[in-house]
This record gives C-alpha cells, structure tokens and sequence, in this order.
C-alpha cells in the first residue's frame, strides 16, 4: 500500500505540473493537440528535472536506502538479544578504556579531560516522549554525568530537543538512523543482523491495475465524467473533452462490473 501510496504521489505531481503548463501553452497556442502535445513534453522536462534534483540530493545527505534498511534491522537485533548492552561496550572499547557496563547504559570516563560520558540505549518500540525521557534521566541522574546520549527507535515529541535545555547535563538523542551513521558508522562497528523486516512486496503491474479498477474507484471515475459532460452546456464540447469523457466512463464500467478485479471474499462466521 505505500508503493501505492508513492506511485500516486507521483502521478498528481506530474498532473499538477501538467495543468499549470497547460493553461499558459493554451494561452498562446490555440490549436488543441498542438498544445496538449507541448504541455506533455514541456511537462516531462521539468518533471524530470525535478526529480534528478531530488535524488542528487538525496544521495549527498542522509543515508542510503540499502543503509536504512541495515540501521532498522540492526534495532530490530538489538531489541531482541538479551542484553543488547555488550555490543555498546564492544564499540565504545573501540576508542576509550575506561567503561563501566549498567544493565540499560554504560559510563565512559574521560580521565584526562575529568569528563564523564553515559550511553543509555532505549530498545522499546514507542519512541522518544518527554515523558519518556524523564523516566530515563531520574534513572541516571545519580551518575552525574556530563553528557548524556540516548539511542532510541525514533523521536516522537518533537518539544524534546527545546525541554532537554532546562537541565544542566548535555543531552544528544539519536533516532535509528542517526544511531547507525554517528556511531555504528563513525567507529566502523556494527551490530550483527539476527532479525530482519520483511520487506514489502514489490507492485507488479497486475497490482496496480486491479487498484485502479477496484470498486471502490468507480465513484470517482463516473463523478469526473459527469463534471466533463456537465461542463459541455457552458462550453462548446471539444474532441478531447469526448475523449476523457468516455475513458471515465468505461474505466466506471470496468471497475464496477469486472469480477477479476472485485473477488468476493468468503469469511466463516465462528
């Protein structure tokens, strides 16, 4: 459903950038087809455009798709071994000596700079409230340490960032992703994948063809036919307009009547 939900996306974006081409090609060019074939290829450029820029920036910032995926994955391990904490210890050895392994967090002292750091890894899967976050710090307030980070699955509240600066601690709170690219990454140390997410089915084409001609859409295909035809008493009726008209029409047709895209699903009532 969120391929779906993305594909459609896309398509009223094109769409969008369709339409406001096509009124001002209109403007200037009378002809019909002339301009609705200069409307589709002035669309397809800027759509193009749009997207190019899109995924060059994406790829410059943030993670990678295939990296994601890992960072999900790596939680989902976590949280399910019995004490997650030994990997922490595993990376933290990586850089500093002196560490001290709690039951949720571990204590990292830096002698030298008589700085105390505490790493709290929060495995449950609600998210990062205020609320949350105070049961967290009452819980380790009494290392008196001078930062503090806490891993979690994701952050929920987004007044956190603004209520961590009424304590005098230094807080850093890191989502999933941002636990894979400034620790996992950054000191080359990664969690072993035990359990993976299932991933989501790709839509094939049969897929999407009964989404769109599923019963459900036949209100909205015969509601736009309607709206053209209804149009025809204020403007005169052009071939284009009969054009969509009819496509609405059987599109309704089809979505309603085809019984290969409306299977009737028997359930059993105890």
């Amino acid at each position: 459903m969120r391929k779906i939900n993305l594909i459609f996306q896309e398509i009223l974006k094109f769409t969008l950038i369709y339409l406001f081409c096509f009124v001002w090609i209109r403007y200037f060019i009378k002809k019909l087809w002339l301009s609705v074939l200069l409307t589709f290829i002035l669309t397809s450029l800027i759509y193009l455009i749009i997207f190019c820029v899109q995924r060059n920036k994406q790829n410059k910032t943030g993670l990678k798709m295939k990296e994601k995926e890992d960072a999900e994955n790596m939680f989902l391990s976590l949280a399910c071994q019995t004490d997650p904490m030994d990997f922490f210890v595993k990376l933290a050895s990586k850089k500093h000596k002196n560490i001290t392994k709690h039951k949720k967090y571990i204590v990292i002292n830096h002698v030298e700079e008589k700085v105390k750091t505490l790493l709290y890894v929060d495995v449950s899967f609600e998210g990062m409230t205020i609320s949350r976050f105070m049961s967290i710090y009452n819980s380790v307030k009494k290392e008196k340490a001078t930062k503090i980070v806490i891993c979690c699955k994701e952050i929920t509240d987004k007044g956190l960032s603004a209520f961590c600066q009424n304590f005098n601690e230094k807080f850093l709170i890191l989502d999933t992703y941002a636990t894979y690219e400034k620790l996992y990454k950054f000191y080359d140390c990664f969690p072993e994948i035990t359990h993976q997410y299932k991933k989501e089915k790709k839509l094939a084409f049969k897929d999407f063809v009964a989404y769109s001609f599923n019963k459900k859409r036949t209100k909205g295909y015969l509601f736009s036919a309607i709206i053209l035809i209804m149009s025809s008493l204020f403007i005169r009726m052009t071939i284009y307009y009969c054009v969509v008209a009819s496509i609405l029409v059987i599109f309704a047709l089809i979505s309603q009547f085809n019984p290969y895209f409306n299977v009737k699903t028997e359930s059993e009532i105890l």
